[in-house]
Parts: C-alpha cells; sequence; structure tokens
C-alpha cells in the first residue's frame, strides 16, 4: 500500500472524527438552548390567598395614549362604571368592565377651551360616538399565569365598543387578600379601526401630515371589593 493512500486515509479519518466532534457539541448546545425556559413561559403560580366569591369594582379607570404620525400626540383616560369578577381559592377566574364613554377625557391640555373641544370630538361620530354607544364593555373567561416581572396574568377577552366586538389580552398584574383586588396593567395596544374608529387612519388614504397613528396604548387601573 502506497505512502500517498495511507496519508488519504489518515486525513479522511480526521476530518471525519472532527466533524463527529463539532455535530455532538452543536447537539449538546441545541439541546441546552432547548431546556432554557423562554423568557414569558406561562407557568402555574401559586394562589395569594383563599379569595372566592364574586367581587364587585369599587374604582377603575382607563387610561389612554394616541399619537400622530407627525407631530405630538394626546392621552386621557376613560372611567369604569361597574363590573364583577369571580374568584375561587385566590385566582381570577371570570368578570365584566364596563366603561363610561361619557367620561371620556383629555389631560395633556391645559387650555380650557382646547381641552373642551378636543374631550366633544372624541365623544362625536368621528370617534367614539357616545350618545349611540354610551357603554363599552370588556368581558373575559381566560385568565393565564405569566412570569414576566411586570405583571403576574394575563387576561385574555373580548371589548365591546361602538357595536364591534373584538378580542384582546390585557397584561395585569394581580394582588388579591380575602376580601379586596387590586389589578394594575402594563401598557398595551389596540388598533382603533377594528372598533371602527377610522378618523385620519391610514386605511382611509390620510395625509401623513395628517395622519393619527391606527395604535392606541391604554393601562387599567381596578379596585374591587368581595360581596358580603
Amino acid at each position: 500500500m502506497s505512502k500517498s493512500f495511507l496519508s488519504a486515509i489518515c486525513l479522511f479519518c480526521a476530518a471525519m472524527a472532527l466533524f463527529s466532534c463539532q455535530n455532538q457539541s452543536a447537539q449538546s448546545e441545541n439541546q441546552r438552548t432547548e431546556d432554557k425556559p423562554k423568557v414569558d413561559t406561562v407557568r402555574p403560580a401559586p394562589a395569594t390567598s383563599n379569595a372566592t366569591g364574586t367581587f364587585t369594582l369599587t374604582s377603575g379607570i382607563v387610561y389612554w395614549a394616541g399619537q400622530k404620525a407627525l407631530g405630538d400626540g394626546h392621552n386621557g383616560n376613560i372611567q369604569v362604571l361597574e363590573g364583577t369578577l369571580e374568584l375561587s381559592e385566590g385566582r381570577l377566574l371570570s368578570g365584566n368592565v364596563v366603561l363610561d364613554m361619557n367620561t371620556v377625557s383629555v389631560s395633556d391640555l391645559k387650555d380650557p377651551e382646547e381641552k373642551r373641544d378636543l374631550e366633544s370630538h372624541l365623544k362625536d361620530a368621528d370617534f367614539f360616538e357616545v350618545k349611540k354607544f354610551p357603554k363599552a364593555e370588556f368581558k373575559f373567561s381566560e385568565v393565564y399565569p405569566s412570569n414576566n416581572p411586570d405583571f403576574n396574568a394575563v387576561i385574555a377577552g373580548s371589548l365591546t365598543m361602538k357595536g364591534k366586538t373584538k378580542s384582546v389580552n390585557i397584561p395585569v398584574m394581580l394582588k388579591i387578600n380575602e376580601d379586596d383586588l387590586t389589578a394594575e396593567s402594563a401598557t398595551f395596544p389596540i388598533n382603533r379601526t377594528d372598533w371602527g374608529v377610522n378618523f385620519r387612519s391610514g386605511l382611509l388614504g390620510t395625509a401623513k401630515d395628517k395622519l393619527i397613528n391606527d395604535v392606541v396604548t391604554l393601562s387599567i387601573s381596578l379596585k374591587a371589593k368581595k360581596e358580603k
């Protein structure tokens, strides 16, 4: 057998051994990566109390913020009218939250006339048409625990506004004891056009200098007390 042939065999065996080691290393690394929990993996969370029964909302507010495509935006709030929440052994199960759309207000404008004009516009047919649709309602029957540091639950439900119903997921930090519940949401987005709020939307081909972004950000603060 020639020396050149033996050399070729040795090189081939060395290459195969190197490839095998690299492949095993890659497989091991992939396995380690797959074993790592995802950042927002939903995991069962221990109940923080034994609270069971119906809780009635005692106060609530929704904070909103809208932005123009070019230039500034505005922000304000909407008051919660009423609502109930059902709990079992310290876990939130279902509920409904009703918003009073007549309370839509603007917080960032200091001039009383500008503030009044914008609030009036938000209540007319261009936006929320509150005379025809005085209430909006969020209903839910699914609550998922979360290990995200900013919220410990995701409430999956549906928001009915201006006669249209669409799914919405709300990330909240829930705090529950035997008789009281508080819920503070992280900021979350909705697309206003899903509920027919199309004024100066990109859907209408609005010029960019007049365009108002379709996405509006919301956050919610609620307090509830157990019914006796």
